[in-house]
């Protein structure tokens, strides 16, 4: 018996070397301007695909697998030939097959934790205005700090993604030219600033290469970090650019931008790392509790200090009371280790874990005590981060039991997810999280996804958030005048 296990062992380990063997003789088949035409090209087709398959193959979220395969492997020699839909597929299931991580997150975390990184994946179906909205007023306070070390503004970055957007995106344009979306009358566009955005933005394959080496990322390393995240356009010769996945670019200027702040603070020294974690959570609560106030009202946003008067005991940081109805909220900036996540560190995941999400149950759970409503409910509002944590409770429930009672009208809620839900009405708002409550385990409760099959299903549920839409409308109306 044993025998044959080691047998089987080694059989499965020869056939995943060939097959990675494979992927990588594949990529090398083509050129990098071969693979990301392609790529660019089912980007730009991907909701005109009848077909349910190539609309599955072509999901932004696998085509930043592919791309990121296609820069770090591919060469310059160009084939006669093309790359095709199902040899992009053939590259994406070698990346699900030879990474480790789906057998290490079960091993770890139990069935639950399958989808604690495909849920972060849901990114790229969040509102892009409600992000672009979110550029401007939580990050505001960064402004200066983004001028004096990148030479660009908040309405900076803003203005020249919409450049890009309405020339290169809309266009269908394969490639653009720093020319093509420079003005010197706009003072948003100058020759500069674009040099700027395109500088920290975008990598040429050489550099790409070089980043990726540098957190020993290899040509034939699967399932780790995708560096288009933090470098979604690609130089492919000298002023020659090209946006392999478009969703991609929105995410990494407006959602990501916490992380590309905590990247920067952190290359300074610890304490200003610290210092900008401290600030940057009071920020986050402010625009939290903002974003509540504009459906139900300030006077209906209670600080749960009024609630919870024993300072010894924890509280959340306020309370919604609407029609006998009670929503608890709580927000943590979640500060984590990129490569960690990665690499599925159960130590550092399960401190984590305990410090700001056992921790907010108990918050919010504690405060619920003293509450006596028809309905009830809590939102944990985290940053839109690497691991999707509403999908593993029941490891919560197994590793933290004696800790909370993580109660099943407690949700955890991305910012994006949140955003969503406060685009609603007062009485929509409960609506959607009746809903989310009532699904089944299998169906996840990502507060998103809900909202999604409701408009889907004919309600009259929102997911753009008409206040943030109005942020981003003022630096058109700067730039118009």
């Amino acid at each position: 018996m044993k025998k044959r296990k080691k047998l089987s062992y080694k059989k499965d380990q020869q056939r995943k070397q060939q097959r990675a063997s494979k992927a990588i003789s594949l990529l090398k088949q083509y050129s990098i301007k071969q693979w990301l035409e392609l790529i660019r090209k089912l980007n730009i087709n991907h909701n005109k695909f009848n077909d349910i398959n190539n609309k599955i193959r072509t999901k932004p979220e696998f085509l930043v697998v592919v791309t990121d395969f296609a820069i770090r492997v591919s060469k310059n020699n160009i084939n006669y030939y093309n790359p095709n839909i199902e040899q992009i597929y053939y590259l994406l299931t070698s990346e699900i097959e030879l990474a480790d991580g789906p057998q290490n997150i079960i091993k770890l975390f139990g069935v639950g934790g399958l989808p604690f990184l495909a849920t972060w994946q849901n990114r790229f179906n969040y509102a892009q205005t409600n992000m672009l909205g979110r550029l401007h007023l939580l990050y505001k306070h960064y402004n200066t700090y983004l001028i004096e070390n990148i030479s660009l503004s908040i309405e900076d970055m803003y203005i020249i993604l919409l450049a890009i957007l309405g020339v290169y995106r809309n266009k269908d344009m394969i490639y653009f030219r720093k020319e093509d979306i420079a003005s010197d009358d706009i003072s948003n566009l100058t020759t500069e600033k674009i040099n700027n955005f395109l500088e920290y933005f975008s990598k040429n394959q050489d550099n790409y290469i070089k980043k990726a080496k540098s957190d020993k990322i290899y040509e034939k390393s699967f399932g780790k970090f995708k560096y288009l995240i933090r470098y979604p356009i690609v130089e492919i010769e000298s002023n020659l650019y090209i946006v392999p996945v478009f969703e991609q670019l929105i995410d990494t200027v407006s959602n990501n931008l916490y992380f590309l702040l905590l990247e920067s603070f952190a290359k300074k020294d610890r304490n200003e790392s610290k210092k900008f974690l401290d600030e940057f959570g009071l920020i986050l609560e402010n625009y939290v509790l903002n974003l509540a106030r504009n459906p139900f009202g300030i006077k209906k946003v209670l600080d749960a200090n009024r609630i919870v008067k024993n300072k010894n005991e924890s509280r959340c940081e306020a309370v919604i009371i609407h029609k006998k109805k009670a929503l608890a909220i709580e927000v943590k900036k979640m500060y984590f280790k990129r490569d960690s996540i990665e690499q599925m560190d159960k130590e550092h995941i399960d401190d984590l874990l305990e410090k700001h999400i056992v921790k907010a149950y108990q918050q919010i759970e504690n405060t619920l005590n003293y509450l006596c409503y028809e309905k009830y409910f809590g939102l944990i509002v985290i940053p839109d981060i690497m691991i999707g944590l509403s999908t593993i409770k029941t490891y919560l429930k197994n590793k933290f039991k004696d800790l909370a009672r993580f109660d099943e009208s407690v949700f955890i809620c991305t910012l994006s997810s949140y955003e969503a839900l406060m685009a609603n009405t007062d009485d929509n708002i409960f609506l959607i999280l009746e809903h989310v409550k009532e699904r089944k385990f299998n169906d996840g409760d990502d507060i998103n996804m809900v909202i999604s099959e409701m408009i889907n299903g004919g309600a009259d549920i929102k997911m753009k958030n008409e206040f943030l839409i109005k942020e981003s409308d003022k630096s058109i109306e700067l730039l118009v005048k």
